[in-house]
């Protein structure tokens, strides 16, 4: 286990590891044996696989064929085409064992992020390699998509392979880990046995004090209905969807991967049309074509996946971070860049980004760092209703602490935050009101004092 801050250099340490990138000194040794990696090839003909957080497969292609790129069996020895039923017949007998409902023959552009997720790590498990890297593989998993992930971990382990897993979730480090280092500022900093940890003691290490309290929600006045939502429905998935949203208000949404979450989100949105019900905003009655005609309304949708929807990887700090509200900073015909400038500043203070430079390019940035780069894109926009679609995921205690901070602050001046998260506790900590989802209907609604993690993951597996 790897345990360390946002921009901590975990994930730089794994490439490394795993050929995308040469060190500048030192050695990789493997059984006792230096290694160089000149390129990802070399480390995966080593044993070394690198399952990265950003989900890196091909779209177009079946489930199946993602699941064995690189170790696509041919038909012959001398053939030039892959043996299409073994992987099928490979793939469905994997998920079968592992209790994973996808189908092998479903396109992965048609999975949503948990699922692709949950494909990654079954992809990791087929995999011949003797070392397995995972980063942040549950970031955005339901409870019961984590039991599955380290269920895999735990065959991995009987195996004998070697897994290194970097994770932002402490409960993690007892359920699955045997050892943990933490990283600070590229260097590791404590190396011990998992059973000797003090979740306390980690947290000061990582980041230099003790978060007593994760969930900071305060108490905000709440009166006007901003949001409506009437029997909605995108068939066949979602199912009369109904719930009001009131200023000052944080609602919660959770549900197990496929319930509709994330889709639920698009529709409010704009990304899809509804085929059924209607929305209502401050008592008007809107029809959403485009996400541009939901942001001229005052909607805000921070995505579930960030480097598809949330930034602009090749560009710059200062223009992600503007880009969904220029009108701010137009001068006549021009953009002002100084006030762009001095405004994103002050946003890298409040989100404590590192390394924070207008000139950055995003795509260099750790995962953590560019999620919080995404919020504060979005923050900066100033809208009235905020869709927030997993907004904490791979954010370290820290920086989640700002981010529930900005939260209450933007509850205070009036906003309305729908939280859409797979983690139970996140949801019970920070939400006035809780709506589970179970195949597309809302199977209960309960208050943040009403809210058990038992009943909701009883209304979440709930048969509707």
């Amino acid at each position: 286990m790897i345990v360390g801050e946002n921009g901590s250099g975990k994930s730089t340490l794994m490439k490394l590891l795993a050929g995308w990138f040469s060190p500048t000194s030192g050695r990789i040794l493997i059984e006792g044996k230096p290694v160089k990696f000149k390129a990802i090839k070399d480390a995966y003909d080593r044993g070394i696989f690198y399952l990265h957080q950003e989900f890196q497969c091909f779209e177009n292609l079946m489930v199946a064929e993602n699941l064995f790129l690189g170790n696509l069996p041919s038909l012959g020895r001398f053939s030039l085409f892959y043996n299409r039923n073994k992987i099928l017949y490979k793939s469905r007998e994997a998920f079968k064992e592992l209790g994973i409902t996808l189908s092998e023959r479903a396109l992965i552009g048609e999975l949503n992020y948990a699922e692709r997720q949950l494909v990654s790590a079954v992809r990791g498990y087929l995999s011949p390699a003797k070392i397995i890297i995972f980063d942040e593989p549950s970031s955005v998993m339901s409870p019961a998509e984590r039991e599955i992930l380290f269920d895999i971990v735990r065959r991995l382990k009987a195996q004998g392979r070697i897994i290194v897993y970097i994770s932002h979730r402490l409960d993690e480090i007892s359920r699955i880990g045997d050892r943990l280092s933490v990283m600070d500022k590229g260097r590791l900093v404590v190396t011990q046995e998992c059973a000797a940890i003090d979740q306390n003691r980690l947290i000061r290490i990582m980041t230099g004090q003790v978060h007593k309290d994760r969930y900071p929600r305060l108490a905000t006045k709440r009166n006007k209905i901003v949001l409506s939502v009437n029997d909605l429905q995108y068939s066949p998935i979602l199912k009369g969807i109904n719930f009001d949203l009131r200023e000052g208000e944080i609602l919660g949404i959770t549900g197990l991967m496929g319930s509709g979450r994330t889709l639920l989100a698009n529709c409010l949105f704009g990304v899809v049309t509804p085929t059924g019900g209607s929305i209502t905003i401050e008592g008007k009655e809107v029809s959403f074509q485009h996400p541009v005609e939901a942001m001229s309304e005052g909607i805000s949708l921070i995505p579930e996946d960030r480097m598809k929807n949330g930034i602009f990887s090749r560009m710059d700090l200062l223009h992600n971070m503007t880009s969904a509200s220029l009108d701010r900073y137009r001068h006549l015909f021009f953009l002002d860049e100084t006030f762009m400038d001095e405004i994103t500043r002050s946003y890298v203070d409040i989100m404590r980004i590192n390394p924070g430079k207008s000139n950055d390019i995003i795509d260099q940035y750790s995962g953590g760092n560019q999620q919080k780069v995404m919020v504060s894109k979005w923050l900066m926009s100033r809208t009235k209703i905020y869709i927030m679609d997993e907004p904490t995921r791979g954010i370290d205690h820290a920086s989640r602490v700002d981010i529930y901070n900005t939260m209450n602050d933007l509850t205070a001046k009036g906003a309305g935050i729908i939280l859409i998260s797979s983690e139970i506790e996140e949801t019970m900590g920070m939400a006035d009101r809780i709506l589970v989802l179970a195949n597309g209907v809302i199977s209960q609604e309960m208050t943040r004092e009403e809210a058990t993690k038992e009943g909701i993951i009883a209304a979440a597996t709930a048969e509707i």
